[in-house]
């Protein structure tokens, strides 16, 4: 699945996670509620949403799941809908590292 990559006007971005057969134009900014366009210059192969800071639907959990992700994996932070923060590409790395993730070139 594709990871389309949005920012709002306040400098935002927000990755949309999700099988479509065309991404959307705008969506809903997950951090200030405004509303956030495609940014094509985000999208690189092997960086998501470029070095920037993010919410993660890929590495996101059920609702139910956060108090328990937070004693597991302690400093994490994870928003209303379930999304982890990724304050840039070095953290995205150590999040998967501590969960055992493996990235794919």
């Amino acid at each position: 699945m594709p990871i389309y990559c949005y920012r709002c006007q306040l400098g935002h971005t927000t990755e949309d996670f999700k099988k479509k057969p065309k991404p959307s134009k705008h969506l809903k900014c997950k951090v200030c509620g405004e509303r956030a366009s495609r940014d094509i210059s985000l999208e690189h192969i092997h960086t998501d949403c470029g070095d920037a800071e993010r919410w993660s639907d890929a590495m996101g959990i059920n609702l139910d799941q956060i108090a328990q992700a937070m004693k597991t994996f302690p400093g994490s932070e994870y928003n209303q809908e379930g999304q982890l923060k990724i304050k840039n590409r070095n953290h995205k790395k150590l999040e998967m590292k501590r969960r055992g993730y493996v990235e794919l070139n």
